[in-house]
């Protein structure tokens, strides 16, 4: 079946902006413009394609066909770009830890030889995959090791953590060990309300639940190892941050010496696509062997 390009375009855009009025601005038509389109293809395909909720999403048939035509779309782009020797645009879902230390440096190099424009969405590793399934990106670092329909994954290696806190802190807390006395007092570190890596941590070693923790959020990778190194709560750091540039996580104490969580990250592509892209996840994998921890 052939779709009609104009119509397509309007469902994507409805979906990624999350509503009619938007995707109007972004497409330089009229938002009843717009409906009439996204309703159009609805007929077409047989299927409700995207909710009318604010903001409106996509249904899993709607999922479905902004994935196989945001995958037509690249190869179209790809060809056309090596006909103009223009900029390819690559839409990719990354975990914050990721991005923050070994992904963003090749992401850099692959940009310049590559010529590639990046546009970056973070989430957590257990939600990126998401991302893909939505049709919102092309490619993601995730958790889940079972690829989407249409799509492939590889395993990169592990994010290894580790329970840190500054040395005053230790001090000042812990003294007497991770007894529930002290985990009731201690401020305990959460990157988001998404981010179950400090539950996961005291329930599989010290049988703990994390819910009894008085309890900071820290949206930021950098601001969390941060966090840390300031003594405002105790939380997990994965090696490469206490190994890097940070000076300062060579004098943070292990609270669990010789325990540790490992978070398996995967590279999550479609089967079909160019070669840039192609390249692309070979040099993933290649930092991947250098920075990630192999079981």
């Amino acid at each position: 079946m052939q779709w009609d390009g104009k119509q397509m375009a309007a469902l994507a855009a409805a979906a990624d902006s999350g509503s009619f009025e938007q995707a109007a601005a972004q497409l330089r038509i009229t938002p009843s413009a717009v409906s009439q389109r996204i309703r159009a293809l609805e007929e077409a395909a047989g299927a409700l394609l995207l909710s009318r909720s604010r903001p409106c999403r996509p249904t899993e048939h709607g999922r479905r066909l902004l994935r196989y035509w945001r995958q037509v779309m690249s190869l179209q782009q790809e060809l056309d770009n090596e006909l103009q020797q223009q900029s390819s645009q690559l839409a990719l879902a990354a975990n914050h830890d990721s991005l923050d230390t070994w992904l963003l440096p090749l992401l850099a190099e692959a940009a310049a030889e590559e010529q590639l424009l990046l546009d970056i969405q973070t989430e957590d590793q257990e939600h990126t995959r998401a991302l893909m399934a939505e049709g919102r990106v092309m490619a993601a670092v995730s958790s889940e090791a079972v690829p989407i329909h249409g799509c492939e994954a590889y395993p990169l290696g592990s994010l290894r953590y580790r329970l840190m806190a500054a040395p005053a802190f230790a001090e000042r807390y812990f003294s007497d060990g991770l007894s529930p006395a002290a985990l009731r007092r201690a401020p305990l570190l959460v990157f988001n309300r998404k981010d179950n890596l400090q539950a996961d941590f005291l329930r599989t070693h010290l049988q703990a639940d994390a819910a009894m923790c008085p309890t900071h959020y820290i949206p930021s990778s950098y601001a969390f190892f941060q966090a840390v190194c300031l003594g405002l709560g105790y939380g997990m750091l994965f090696d490469q941050q206490l190994q890097s540039v940070q000076p300062q996580g060579r004098h943070l104490r292990d609270l669990c010496p010789g325990k540790h969580i490992d978070v398996p990250l995967f590279w999550h592509c479609w089967q079909v696509q160019p070669p840039k892209w192609q390249r692309l996840r070979q040099r993933v994998q290649q930092a991947a062997k250098l920075h990630l921890a192999v079981d």
